[in-house]
């Protein structure tokens, strides 16, 4: 038995002590009871390899070992319904759909690029329903409409249903489709729009009906909302608001270029006929004086998290009140100088954060009702992407 499996036969024994909702029904297959689940995106320090863990959302928060590893880094994790789906980056540009009873053996995989020479970058798959899901490109100008009810990868005429032309919000750099979500029927795509510099122009909402995938007009200008943010490459929905975070312009590799303190959070009304927003959060401002890499909001209590990225592994998680915009002096405690990778709130009204570390990579889970710490997961790899699935197995 090599150190792999030693590892994950051990987990998966540990595992099987509890009741909870993320174990394996014996060590020698490859089912996962998955009821309400984080699905955790995972990637060595190294860059070099990938795989996906699974951990119950309720004490004792136990987690899988890895499943579905691959020695690619640049891999991300989706789940929507009783499936979950591996997706490949830059350069790999595929999608692969598993089901929780089998989470090594893939039901299909498809590439959802047109040809050797197209790099579409796929950056996240909004799911419409079993049936229809659109991967977003940050590459290419293309959103690409998919059927993942195909049952085989036998099927690339079924799969690829339509690709959707993009190319007046590209700036010669691909539109750049950071972001996306479906609400009251409509899909939101977040267009980061750089240029093929990297140098940040504008940021937009672009908003799509799937029934006829025909652009919605925002605002009767027939085109897409543009954001006063630049770089957006986050954001959040609660209610009849967008939260978006745009970054600005990173420093140079060599820092002779400091960082553009153009971002922010700007918060986004769609609630009537005419989209309105405001700056809620300046990046440049005193409270802040950062760039802001990533956000997310309550639904339950007026409090909001950004993260505050002061340079590369160096982050702060800092409240906010997403009304008036108010920002904590200080970071949650804890929660400074960390090489923080991702932040989600799960249905019961915690927080999740990834956090990268060489040595000892994990999540801290926190209550949002009083701060408290709830949970450390301790996972394999640097856990960069969090979903929670609601499913039936």
């Amino acid at each position: 038995m090599n150190a792999r499996q030693l590892i994950k036969a051990t987990a998966l024994v540990s595992i099987s002590a509890f009741l909870g909702a993320c174990s394996s029904s014996d060590s020698t297959d490859n089912s996962v009871d998955c009821f309400d689940c984080a699905v955790i995106s995972t990637v060595s320090a190294d860059f070099t390899s990938s795989a996906v863990q699974f951990t119950d959302t309720i004490p004792a928060y136990e987690i899988s070992s890895d499943y579905a590893a691959q020695d690619l880094s640049d891999v991300r994790f989706l789940t929507f319904g009783d499936h979950f789906y591996r997706m490949g980056r830059f350069g790999i540009n595929n999608l692969a759909k598993f089901s929780f009873d089998d989470a090594e053996n893939p039901i299909w995989e498809y590439s959802v690029a047109k040809d050797d020479s197209d790099n579409p970058n796929p950056y996240t798959v909004v799911f419409v329903s079993e049936t229809q899901a659109y991967v977003l490109p940050f590459g290419t100008d293309e959103i690409i409409e998919i059927n993942p009810s195909v049952t085989d990868s036998n099927q690339q005429s079924d799969f690829i249903v339509d690709r959707l032309d993009y190319s007046k919000y590209s700036f010669g750099n691909g539109i750049g489709a950071s972001d996306g979500f479906v609400k009251d029927g409509l899909l939101y795509v977040l267009l980061n729009g750089q240029d093929s510099s990297f140098v940040p122009q504008t940021s937009r909402i672009l908003v799509i009906d799937p029934s006829t995938n025909l652009e919605v007009d925002v605002n009767g200008s027939g085109e897409a909302y543009d954001l006063t943010v630049k770089n957006a490459q986050d954001m959040d929905v609660v209610g009849g608001y967008i939260y978006v975070a745009g970054v600005g312009r990173y420093a140079s590799l060599d820092r002779s270029r400091p960082a553009e303190l153009t971002g922010g959070i700007e918060k986004v009304d769609i609630r009537g006929m005419t989209y309105l927003s405001t700056l809620l959060v300046d990046d440049n401002d005193a409270s802040v004086n950062a760039q802001i890499a990533g956000v997310e909001v309550s639904s339950s209590d007026n409090k909001a998290y950004l993260i505050r990225y002061n340079a590369f592994q160096d982050n702060d998680l800092i409240q906010f009140n997403p009304t008036s915009g108010a920002v904590s002096a200080s970071p949650n405690d804890g929660f400074s100088g960390l090489d923080i990778k991702t932040i989600e709130i799960d249905s019961s009204n915690q927080l999740w954060v990834a956090l990268g570390d060489t040595v000892d990579p994990r999540i801290e889970v926190i209550s949002i009702a009083d701060d408290s710490s709830v949970a450390t997961i301790n996972t394999i790899r640097n856990p960069v992407r969090i979903e929670f699935a609601d499913t039936t197995n």
